[in-house]
């Protein structure tokens, strides 16, 4: 252990939980300081709301910490949190079906490079153009929310959480190689629903 520094800074994510699991309250503490972030952040993305998305990395953690005892390390800490995680979105996503959605975390879709859903685009520049990024941003916030909620998942996972294809696939309980359609299949989605935007774009 590195001098100074407390164990649930230096240990592994997997010795947390099992600390955790055999009742280690900080070690828990220490697993929520080092994926709160992340987990809101994918969240976030999952369900297009701020205030949904604070709520769901509650009800997360939550349930992980009621359900820490079932982890036994057969995957990595992160794949077992984030299946969590998604599912959690996925619960809230139909039962919000009906209301409003402001997506969060959509510009990094924008030139985010080969894999990413509008490779070949280039963003708008200059402050002429903040209102047509403004524009866009929310026509790419219009076309997220009508992807399919699987595709979704797989292209948030892969595009923007840059998770391998197997470890998505171990987060969303499918085949790397179903991972890797799904998460074409919304690309090519996404493209469709903006082709206008990236014709413009590229005029």
């Amino acid at each position: 252990m590195i001098q100074g520094l407390a164990p649930e800074l230096t240990a592994s994510d997997e010795t947390l939980a099992v600390r955790s699991r055999d009742g280690a309250s900080s070690a828990f503490a220490g697993l929520v300081s080092r994926y709160q972030e992340r987990i809101y952040r994918l969240v976030a993305r999952m369900s297009g709301n701020a205030s949904d998305a604070e709520e769901i990395t509650q009800e997360t953690f939550l349930r992980a910490l009621r359900g820490i005892g079932s982890f036994h390390g057969e995957s990595l800490f992160r794949t077992w949190l984030y299946r969590i995680a998604v599912n959690q979105a996925l619960m809230h996503l139909r039962a919000a079906r009906r209301r409003p959605v402001q997506s969060l975390g959509v510009v990094a879709l924008w030139g985010g490079g080969e894999g990413s859903a509008m490779a070949g685009a280039e963003p708008l520049e200059g402050a002429d153009d903040l209102v047509d990024q403004k524009n866009l941003v929310e026509r790419v916030r219009g076309a997220l929310t009508q992807l399919d909620e699987s595709h979704r998942a797989a292209l948030v996972l892969r595009d923007l959480e840059g998770l391998s294809s197997e470890e998505a696939a171990e987060v969303l309980g499918i085949s790397p190689d179903a991972v890797r359609q799904r998460a074409h299949r919304a690309r090519l989605r996404l493209r469709e629903l903006l082709r206008e935007v990236v014709d413009a774009s590229a005029r």
